[in-house]
């Protein structure tokens, strides 16, 4: 037999699923407003709420301010970014065709989504974290155990000071594709087209990668990684 405890947390729960799928809605229409405008125009609460089809008022009842609404779009944006580039990130391929179809995710998700792009990297006034940031970190990290698999694999000799230099360095890698796609796509139109812009980012990424391994002389195979775990196991 229910109790009315189990009777009110059961309306509590379904209140704030209630909350959190409107507020998701909000967030929803937010980024179909964005995917309409020019690239780093502005976004306002009222094309929002139009789009969402609620008065601008009843939409802060799923936010606190101006700040949470931004700071949640930006969110929902890293999320689904994190998502496509996280499942680039594997041991599958040569290493340099791992590091090309990172890079290619990257650029072409940038490419589709300019607008998204551009609002996840704003600094919006007021917000304590950036979701940007964490979302660079989880790719970061992601990146970095690929890097360990693929060195443990070659019975590479890491000295200590470039294993505690691998996080930052991972980070530098990271950092300089984003910068670079983010001036070649702020240009008025894309030149070098996409595949080539594609390519020699991927190919100067991999010479960075190649050069550091042979100063430490590290030789990095040209081979599918799978097929150098089977030469290990053998």
């Amino acid at each position: 037999m229910a109790t009315r405890r189990d009777s009110t947390d059961g309306r509590k729960r379904r209140w704030q699923q209630h909350n959190a799928d409107r507020r998701q809605a909000v967030i929803d229409a937010a980024l179909t407003v964005l995917a309409r405008l020019e690239p780093g125009a502005e976004l306002s609460v009222q094309q929002i709420a139009d789009e969402a089809s609620v008065h601008r008022t009843v939409l802060y009842r799923y936010f606190e301010d101006r700040t949470d609404l931004d700071v949640a779009i930006q969110q929902e944006i890293c999320t689904r970014a994190g998502e496509l580039l996280l499942a680039a990130v594997t041991l599958e391929g040569t290493p340099r065709e791992i590091v090309h179809r990172i890079i290619d995710a990257y650029v072409g998700w940038g490419v589709d989504n300019l607008q998204l792009m551009r609002f996840a990297e704003r600094d919006i006034p007021g917000a304590a974290s950036k979701p940007l940031d964490v979302a660079i970190g989880q790719i970061a990290e992601q990146i970095e155990l690929v890097i360990g698999g693929f060195l443990a694999l070659l019975d590479a000799e890491v000295g200590d000071d470039d294993r505690d230099a691998l996080t930052p360095y991972v980070f530098l890698l990271v950092g300089g594709v984003m910068a670079a796609v983010r001036s070649w796509s702020g240009r008025a139109e894309l030149r070098p087209d996409v595949p080539q812009f594609t390519r020699l980012l991927a190919d100067v990424t991999w010479l960075q990668i190649e050069g550091l391994a042979a100063s430490r002389k590290i030789e990095v195979p040209d081979l599918p990684v799978e097929q150098l775990l089977n030469l290990k196991e053998a």
